[in-house]
Formats: C-alpha cells, sequence, structure tokens
C-alpha cells in the first residue's frame, strides 16, 4: 500500500509471519494519522496567527489615522 501525504510518501509492507492488519485496519490507521496530521497543521497555523504583528497593533499605523 502506497500512502502519500503532502512530501512523504512510504510504501508500507507486510513480511512474512508478521501480523497482518486487515483492510479496514488499515483505512482507519491512515485516516488517524491524516488526522493527526491535519490537527498539528491547524495548531501550527494557530501558532502564526496568535503570533503575527498586525498593522492595527503597530502603533501609528491603526484605523485612527
Amino acid at each position: 500500500m502506497t500512502v502519500h501525504i503532502e512530501r512523504l510518501t512510504s510504501d508500507v509492507s507486510v513480511s512474512e509471519g508478521a501480523l497482518a492488519l486487515t483492510p479496514q485496519q488499515i483505512d482507519q490507521l491512515v485516516a488517524l494519522v491524516i488526522g493527526k496530521l491535519e490537527d498539528r497543521a491547524r495548531e501550527a497555523q494557530r501558532m502564526r496567527a496568535a503570533t503575527h504583528v498586525r498593522r492595527s497593533a503597530v502603533p501609528g499605523t491603526g484605523p485612527e489615522r
């Protein structure tokens, strides 16, 4: 199974004797990983927005002028 996440591509295979996952379990695992990556991306965006200096926050550049 090939999984592509933005710049990451990974081929996953099961070797003989290893515990194989069902297709449904693999789908759930992939959905979980994608969800976690999306959570991290949203948190990073929130952090950037929270620390971004807006023009209205800089003295002399707000809407009063």
